[in-house]
């Protein structure tokens, strides 16, 4: 048995007694033989393994040994031991990271500081001031390099809690750290950086409030939005405003007309002015139309109308949405144009208006599995009845006969037909049973269901239909 084995054993710590550490089944050790044998070890597994042994004692011991050996692979086992339950523990680890903050390069404890930094919260002991020391000797230790590029890192926790230091510790400068958490694409980081926005030279402020506008996150862009409709005076305070009219965040919006109403506009009207104006993105002209819907502006009818046919499908199928919400009377009408559009984006429109009651016949599948072979959108339309859905399975087997694994979709969904056992609760229609009862038909999904077939030709038997 190896030393990792003899020292570790396979028993419950609780089993084993204080004095002792399990050696053999059956057996142990003495605790100051494993003491000695850990402190003369030069095996960095072997100590690795035991910073997290159940015994204090050998903890203590192996964080001990730990520093004697040196090198960067024990930082992590001892920085878990920073908050040890046992209080020697504890500061056999803290001391211990600071003795090797003197020998080990900086740049590999700042791979740590996302761990240390929750330390903040633990309850077992106030690490406040320790971490903080440690991160100055850190930075002094020559870190500070380390920790600035890591806020620019892929790693978000690692990104977050290296921002928290560099601004604890005054690595930047407090506009150069708002800047970056403004440009950061992280939301913790943004959030953080709009708190200490009134600490910025005024000099600089409007460029980190511009910074803040242009967000990616919407209530990073409503604070920014706040804080520049406090002086409404300024001379781009008004193309501000019709600037944000346009933002995707409903709510900003709505606040951008208000105060374009309060200033005697018509928004309306500016908004289908700016809409024919060709000069919006696609996102703008999203926002547009859904600011004319929630205006109930009088030619909303004729722009949605003019916008379900741009050549883009990101706004065709925003447009397609809004024309539902404002003319249900022709959500029927809407969603079978939806179904046979080019674009699968707007098929999903068309698939979702079908699940909020839109209509669509069984000959208007057909038609879009003949031009757009678009079987998912197919089966999740015919899922609002079990007859449709079994229909839906044979148009599918009848325009693309099941070949193998390509097509396990399908006779997965065959499955799970014959296995709900809802389909009896009603009876096929005239259509659905004109399609059932056809012998190509019955004989393609009586190959598709292979094994279950019996089960298939029962099913369809009790509803008088015989294949």
């Amino acid at each position: 048995m190896n030393l990792i084995a003899k020292i570790f054993g396979t028993r419950s710590p609780s089993t084993v007694p204080a004095h002792q550490v399990y050696i053999v089944p059956g057996g142990s050790m003495p605790l100051r033989t494993a003491i000695e044998t850990i402190m003369g070890s030069t095996d960095n597994e072997l100590v690795a393994l035991c910073i997290s042994h159940y015994s204090g004692y050998v903890r203590e011991a192996a964080i001990s040994r730990a520093v004697e050996l040196g090198g960067s692979s024990f930082l992590e086992s001892i920085t878990k031991r920073v908050n040890d339950w046992v209080p020697e523990v504890r500061r056999a680890a803290t001391n211990a990271l600071l003795t090797l903050l003197a020998t080990v390069p900086a740049e590999h404890f700042v791979l740590l500081i996302p761990r240390l930094r929750r330390l903040m919260a633990a309850m077992r002991t106030d690490h406040r001031s320790w971490l903080f020391d440690f991160e100055q000797r850190l930075v002094e230790a020559g870190g500070a390099a380390a920790i600035i590029a890591a806020m620019g890192g892929t790693d978000f926790r690692l990104k977050r809690a290296a921002f928290m230091v560099a601004v604890d510790h005054q690595l930047l400068s407090v506009t150069e750290s708002t800047k970056l958490g403004l440009r950061s694409g992280d939301i913790v980081l943004a959030q953080h950086a709009m708190t200490q926005l009134d600490r910025v030279p005024v000099s600089e402020r409007t460029l980190c409030i511009d910074l803040a506008a242009a967000s990616p996150f919407g209530s990073i862009r409503f604070a920014a939005f706040n804080l520049i409709s406090k002086d409404q005076s300024s001379a781009g305070f008004e193309p501000f405003l019709w600037r944000t009219l346009f933002d995707s965040q409903g709510s900003l919006r709505s606040a951008a007309a208000r105060l374009l109403v309060e200033r005697g506009h018509d928004v309306p009207g500016g908004c289908s002015t700016l809409l024919d104006s060709g000069e919006l993105t696609t996102r703008q002209i999203r926002a547009g139309l859904s600011l004319l819907v929630e205006y109930r502006a009088p030619e909303v009818g004729p722009m949605l109308a003019r916008y379900a046919s741009d050549a883009r499908a990101a706004i065709r199928a925003h447009a397609i949405a809004l024309q539902a919400k404002v003319s249900p009377s022709i959500k029927d009408e809407i969603a079978s144009r939806a179904l046979l559009d080019p674009s699968r984006k707007i098929r999903k429109v068309g698939v979702h208006l079908c699940a909020c009651g839109a209509f669509v016949s069984l000959d208007l599948i057909e038609t879009m599995l003949v031009q757009r072979q678009d079987r998912h959108a197919a089966l999740a339309v015919c899922a609002r009845d079990k007859w449709d859905s079994l229909v839906c399975i044979a148009l599918i087997t009848e325009l693309h006969a099941p070949t193998g694994s390509s097509d396990a979709d399908i006779r997965y969904a065959l499955r799970n037909w014959i296995g709900d056992p809802t389909s009896s609760w009603t009876k096929p229609g005239v259509e659905q049973r004109s399609i059932l009862s056809t012998p190509e038909v019955g004989s393609r999904l009586l190959d598709l269901a292979e094994d279950r077939h019996p089960a298939l030709r029962a099913r369809l038997r009790e509803a008088g239909i015989e294949l």
